[in-house]
């Protein structure tokens, strides 16, 4: 299942990845990778000014919509920015730039590997030494923005020599809306509002809507025609969908319910672009998106 918004197109899901906001460090959940121990950065500068020799670390809070931590590394020596590392990790310690069928996908797009393509990034700091002079790598655009992010937090760290990890919230707090362009065949249209409180997903509204404005969970006669054939209906399958989301945080954990196979898919759609291409970047402003038939 896929999504093709408005601005977005299937390259940019194969190079994302996520990012956002940061905390004081003594309101923010810490993460551990590696040992260390984590702290939240401040988002004051992105610069690379008077640093503390050492190995810094900037690494997101959870997981992507994809399973993926992203997290920078820098190594600073005579008070100057002198290598730079970008990957992805996940908990069994796997690197993304490893994923056979990742490395294919953005290779054949892009025409360089996601290694070459993050090492361009990490050259670009070196030669910069300031994450926000860090321009965008062509064909991945989503992890140019995540790669400033936490090479910025890692700065932050290196100013006074804190080697622990630089954790960043991967999503901002607010109310995001999203739904489908178009009603589909049957006169319905997907929507959702999601909610992120204290950068987790605390609730999860899914539905469908005619043009009448009417919602397919309040319809009886929906309900009568299709929990015969099916073994479920509208009211039952969003609340357990929900329920999933809420409880596990990741989307790509969330099973489809059988017998509501294409709505499954269409609120794994509608949670993958609230999350990735809204919640990270704190954007409430209402969205539609195209969905795959």
């Amino acid at each position: 299942m896929k999504v093709i918004g408005s601005v977005l197109i299937l390259a940019l899901a194969l190079a994302a990845c996520g990012g956002n906001s940061q905390e004081p460090a003594n309101n923010a959940a810490a993460v551990n990778d590696g040992g260390n121990n984590a702290a939240v950065a401040t988002n004051d500068t992105a610069a690379g000014g008077d640093l503390q020799d050492g190995t810094y670390k900037g690494i997101y809070d959870r997981k992507d919509v994809r399973n993926w931590i992203a997290y920078v590394e820098v190594t600073v020596k005579d008070g100057k920015i002198e290598k730079v590392y970008y990957d992805y990790t996940n908990e069994n310690g796997d690197l993304r730039t490893n994923d056979e069928n990742y490395t294919k996908a953005f290779t054949d797009f892009n025409k360089m590997s996601p290694r070459e393509a993050f090492d361009q990034l990490g050259a670009k700091l070196v030669e910069a030494q300031d994450a926000s002079k860090v321009d965008a790598v062509a064909g991945a655009t989503h992890s140019s923005r995540n790669f400033n992010e936490l090479a910025a937090a890692a700065l932050e760290h290196a100013k006074t020599g804190d080697t622990s990890d630089a954790v960043v919230n991967l999503y901002d707090d607010g109310t995001y809306n999203v739904a489908a362009e178009a009603f589909d065949d049957h006169g319905w249209k997907p929507q959702l509002e999601l909610v992120i409180k204290d950068h987790k997903i605390e609730s999860v509204n899914f539905d469908y809507t005619n043009e009448e404005g009417k919602l397919k969970t309040e319809d009886e006669g929906y309900k009568a025609a299709m929990e015969p054939k099916s073994g479920t209906y509208p009211a039952k399958y969003t609340e357990e969908l929900e329920k999933a989301l809420i409880e596990k945080q990741l989307v790509g954990d969330v099973d489809v319910i059988a017998g509501a196979t294409t709505s499954s898919n269409n609120f794994k759609a509608l949670v993958e672009y609230a999350l990735d291409e809204m919640a990270e970047v704190g954007d409430t402003s209402a969205h539609t998106i195209k969905l795959e038939e």
